[in-house]
């Protein structure tokens, strides 16, 4: 892939997870969005028009109002040159996985990670001071300490639910992509588990 193909996937997947907003209702204008991104107004309807042609979502623009609205279903002509449509299937396919796969709040990692922490000082303890830590009491404190209703999502089974006909290749380079455009989806050692990380507060 070229280096500005690359650049101009990511900046198109930043600019559909912005505008996916529209679908809670959050209001942008074509101005506030190529202020975000420091491009033309040229270049961002030619993102969108990608955007619509992948068929990820038909955003259109309501000039009465200066806003982007949502459009009817959006028919893709599907003479295009093959260069171009193995674009539109890739921004799809990605902006698919950043819409739909299963996502950490780094808060919650945090959290988790902490507990992992405090229950491991607790095993230590009970094997220095069993009468003040009682190893009887380490599932109790298992559950004290480690929240239970954190999950680690198999991120690979959820890609290949979406997309089945993709190979391990294409997943790589798809989970590649998703980095490249600024999200954080990684592979943890430690749990043996992909993580997609995300701060909600931002």
């Amino acid at each position: 892939m070229a280096k500005s193909e690359g650049l101009k996937t990511a900046r198109q997947l930043q600019i559909y997870d912005l505008l996916s907003g529209i679908r809670n209702d959050a209001v942008y204008s074509p101005t506030e969005v190529m202020a975000v991104f420091g491009i033309s107004r040229r270049m961002l309807q030619r993102d969108l028009k990608d955007i619509r042609d992948c068929g990820l979502i038909n955003i259109v623009y309501d000039k009465s109002e200066d806003k982007y609205i949502l459009g009817s279903e959006h028919a893709t002509d599907e003479e295009i040159p093959v260069r171009r449509k193995q674009h539109l299937n890739r921004l799809f396919r990605i902006g698919t996985l950043i819409q739909s796969l299963s996502r950490t709040s780094s808060d919650d990692l945090e959290k988790y990670e902490f507990g992992v922490q405090e229950f491991e000082e607790y095993l230590e303890l009970s094997k220095e001071d069993p009468e003040n830590y009682p190893p009887e009491d380490i599932e109790d404190m298992r559950e004290y300490y480690i929240p239970q209703d954190f999950e680690f999502y198999d991120l690979k089974a959820e890609y290949y639910a979406l997309f089945p006909d993709s190979n391990e290749r294409t997943r790589q380079r798809d989970f590649k992509e998703m980095n490249r455009a600024g999200f954080d989806i990684y592979y943890s050692k430690k749990y043996k588990s992909f993580i997609f990380e995300y701060d909600y507060e931002t």
